[in-house]
């Protein structure tokens, strides 16, 4: 059970980071005068995705049985 929510924060974190030096990176596909970073934009978007099936695939249970 540890292990399991170890890696959903791991993903949670891999994917927050990609996503974000994704988000920056966009804005320079549209400059007018450079040729864009392809092969660095499309590895930071493959890298999202596999970071957000990651924690689909190890998210917590959330069963409430605990309570009594």
């Amino acid at each position: 059970m540890m292990k399991e929510t170890w890696l959903f924060v791991v993903s949670l974190a891999g994917m927050a980071v990609s996503a974000a030096a994704l988000m920056l990176l966009i804005p320079s596909l549209f400059d007018s005068g450079e040729q864009g970073d392809f092969w660095g934009i499309g590895v930071l978007a493959c890298l999202a995705v596999v970071f957000a099936v990651g924690m689909l695939y190890w998210r917590p249970s959330t069963s409430s049985s605990e309570g009594g």
